[in-house]
């Protein structure tokens, strides 16, 4: 059994999240001067930039931990930095572990480094948006896994994708923890199944040592198993699907592959998944119960009609600018293309946005949203699943037009468009006071997550070595 204690006590401390020429570097002197690692080139991204996998030690249990799957998610770089540090330093509750230990710190380092511009600095809503990037759902990692499920088939998936699909299949690991992260709020977390409460207690344990809020209200929770507290069942896209079904007459077409872990549960079922969601910052209205006096249902399609009107300004701007913009740069593919941020015209007059978590129908016909709104119901219209969500997806249009040869036509967009997100960012600050938002320290997130997941592989060393109850 590890003593998580003991190892979070020793986790060294960085006052950013890690960016990617740190854990090149470091990786590269685990490599030269560390004869207790192996460290191997899985694969490159498309830009040519190395993807490591790095083992460490032997024991009965495999543990797998992977970091960069969605690029605008950081936390988990310096999560898997901090256990490279311990096991580098020799951590005594680490290496007496019967565990294998895999690490690949960056599986998609060409998109992370376009999120550094936000990670590499202290984190505000503004800055977020106005740096912020990610791919297409199909594009990403974690979105692109082969799945054949009713009438959904998607087997394209990303080189990165197939890199850590490979890799999977080479260890197929007991314990697999794919470093994943919210925006803002306390802890939650994700598990293949059910561990038990005596471990959950510990994991609340590891939040209370590190003054961290459990989230009552995990994202996707209408559609998965609780078993405590902010702790639920494994998101699927076959879950995802099951629930747009009663609602949408096409889920097919709003959902593109699977994820990694679905995947690994295909070829090793017995395999302990498990994810540690948690924010950069909170705000007293994340968890607040208190009524606002407000019908949920009328404003969530107050907030999309807001961001459909952008949306309208998003696409005139197009039509005049799109001759003189680059189709090869990773923003452009970003933001064109079904599930892009850009909206199409035909799904916009259907009701869609762009990566928004649930559809427009949904939203309408959906029971559960037709009751009083609490100030929790109203953060997350505004910040979590919709509203902020558009924002920050689309302004990479903007991101693109700053990138792009200035001509005339392009510098009036910009100066259109940043004005207009300006507005929009003023109006949703109208409902959340932005200036109430706590930044959580990077060491305190990056602790919580390595302490929550080396609780959950305990579980797995306590069954697989017959401890349980001799702690």
């Amino acid at each position: 059994m590890i003593d998580v204690a003991e190892v979070l006590r020793e986790a060294p401390s960085s006052k950013t999240f890690c960016s990617v020429e740190k854990l090149l570097s470091f990786v590269e002197m685990l490599r030269r001067d560390s004869p207790g690692f192996k460290v191997e080139v899985a694969g490159t991204s498309a830009n040519g930039v190395p993807i490591h996998h790095v083992r460490f030690g032997t024991g009965s249990v495999k543990a797998l931990l992977v970091a960069g799957l969605h690029v605008h998610e950081p936390i988990g770089s310096l999560t898997v930095f901090s256990l490279m540090t311990l096991l580098h330093q020799g951590n005594p509750a680490l290496l007496k572990a019967d565990v294998e230990w895999h690490i690949m710190p960056c599986i998609d380092p060409d998109g992370v480094l376009l999120n550094e511009g936000w990670s590499q600095k202290p984190f505000t809503f503004d800055n977020y948006m106005r740096n912020f990037y990610l791919q297409r759902y199909r594009d990403q990692v974690d979105g692109s896994f082969p799945i054949t499920y009713k009438k959904l088939s998607w087997n394209q998936p990303t080189r990165e994708a197939e890199i850590l699909k490979g890799t999977l299949e080479q260890i197929r690991p007991d314990f697999y923890q794919p470093l994943h992260n919210t925006r803002t709020g306390g802890a939650f977390f994700y598990l293949s199944r059910d561990i038990g409460q005596e471990h959950y207690r510990e994991i609340y344990k590891v939040l209370e040592q590190q003054d961290f809020p459990i989230q009552t209200r995990p994202i996707w929770r209408e559609i998965l198993t609780p078993f405590a507290e902010g702790i639920v069942e494994q998101y699927t896209a076959r879950k995802h699907y099951d629930h747009l079904e009663r609602t949408t007459a096409s889920p097919e077409e709003l959902l593109h592959g699977a994820t990694s872990w679905e995947y690994l549960i295909e070829i090793k079922p017995s395999a302990l998944t498990f994810i540690a969601e948690l924010g950069y910052a909170r705000h007293p209205s994340d968890e607040s119960e208190r009524s606002t006096g407000q019908n949920l249902r009328q404003f969530k399609l107050r907030v999309e009609a807001d961001s459909k009107f952008l949306a309208t300004i998003l696409l005139e701007e197009w039509e005049k600018v799109k001759g003189d913009l680059d189709p090869e740069n990773p923003l452009y593919r970003a933001i064109v293309g079904g599930g892009a941020a850009l909206p199409e015209k035909d799904k916009l007059c259907e009701g869609g946005l762009p990566l928004s978590l649930y559809p427009t129908r949904d939203t309408l016909f959906n029971p559960q949203y037709n009751k009083s709104m609490t100030e929790a119901d109203l953060y997350d219209a505004c910040i979590v699943s919709g509203g902020f969500i558009f924002l920050r997806s689309s302004y990479q249009f903007v991101r693109l037009l700053k990138a792009s040869p200035q001509t005339p036509a392009v510098r009036r967009a910009i100066e259109r468009l940043d004005h207009k997100f300006d507005e929009a960012l003023a109006e949703i600050a109208r409902h959340v006071d932005f200036d109430a938002l706590e930044v959580i320290d990077c060491d305190t997130v990056a602790k919580v997550q390595l302490g929550s997941g080396l609780t959950a592989l305990n579980s797995l060393l306590e069954t697989r070595n017959g401890t349980k109850g001799k702690r």
